[in-house]
């Protein structure tokens, strides 16, 4: 492991980043190098030394009075989430993380099925008769770009790991490091963006949202998938802690939350349409339920409006 040279740099969020209010109560705090909070932080294998990084780095998980979202006072600056995510959090980080912990990546079919009805969903919400042009933002390695690339769609990601998307982008397939480069390479509006698992890792997730509203097409489609925290507070066990990770999950959304913030960018939550990717008839049935009750998630579908001179006019007669 290579330490940086100097520590990393902390700095205050003094607001809630959905809402804006700034009363809110503390519901968890103290430091990474407590005990039990060091030993969660080691499982994580980052690929850079946090402790020589990070001394007497302070947390202090916050709970708006506002809108009950929960989120990270202390957060590190620009320059300290380069390098959590563009050297810590490699190629290689990932792939012993998911190693321990998440044995479900092992199964690739089960995978592809998830990304080919989430591509299903996005396909049917979108305009028909059209190739949907689709933005991964956080792709990552790829994986579900390269699906929606075999299913006919006009793929287009982005992610700030190069390590990580070397594979895919050795494919030929468009992997941008930020927004300004995706504007740069003179890409219109889409049809639909995905933004999984990314709302949680970053400073100004509003903003975010913003930036990503302003690049969908009239009436398109966004999906947004965080995790669930939900009735977490101060973390029991380390599946819980990784809801709440001081270093990454500095957002902690739960369905209500993510809910108010779509709406407060303009955007439209919406059902999720039925997909059905099964042989067997309980799976089916299952997957037809959804049809009646589609319990409160934090998988959403939302939808951006038309704009009101962007409609047809009726004639009058």
């Amino acid at each position: 492991m290579t330490a940086p040279a100097a520590p990393l740099v902390f700095h205050a969020r003094p607001a809630c980043p959905v809402c804006g209010a700034t009363s809110g109560r503390t519901i968890w705090s103290g430091r990474l190098t407590d005990a039990q909070i060091a030993a969660h932080l080691d499982r994580f294998f980052y690929s850079g030394d946090w402790r020589a990084a990070l001394p007497n780095a302070e947390f202090a998980l916050k709970e708006c009075a506002g809108c009950a979202m929960k989120w990270h006072h202390h957060v590190l600056d620009d320059a300290g989430l380069a390098v959590l995510y563009g050297a810590w959090a490699d190629a290689e980080q990932a792939r012993r993380f998911e190693a321990a912990h998440v044995p479900d990546k092992a199964d690739s079919f089960a995978q592809a099925t998830q990304m080919t009805k989430l591509i299903l969903r996005l396909r049917h919400l979108t305009t028909p008769g059209t190739q949907p042009r689709l933005l991964d933002f956080g792709c990552g390695d790829g994986k579900f770009l390269r699906v929606a690339r075999a299913l006919g769609l006009e793929a287009v990601g982005i992610d700030i790991s190069a390590s990580r998307t070397a594979d895919i982008r050795a494919e030929g397939l468009e992997i941008l490091p930020d927004l300004d480069a995706l504007d740069a390479a003179g890409h219109g509006a889409f049809d639909a963006i995905v933004l999984s698992q990314v709302l949680e890792h970053v400073t100004d997730p509003r903003g975010l949202l913003q930036a990503l509203v302003a690049r969908l097409g009239c009436g398109g489609v966004l999906f947004v998938a965080v995790p669930d925290t939900s009735g977490v507070a101060v973390p029991g066990d380390f599946h819980q802690f990784t809801l709440v990770q001081p270093l990454e999950h500095i957002n902690a959304f739960a369905p209500g939350s993510l809910r108010e913030l779509g709406r407060r960018v303009g955007l439209r939550a919406i059902r999720r349409p039925v997909a059905f990717m099964t042989t067997t008839p309980r799976a089916a049935l299952r997957t037809a339920l959804n049809w009646v009750w589609q319990p409160a998630s934090t998988d959403v579908f939302f939808r951006k409006p038309i704009a009101r001179d962007a409609r047809p006019h009726r004639v009058q007669t």
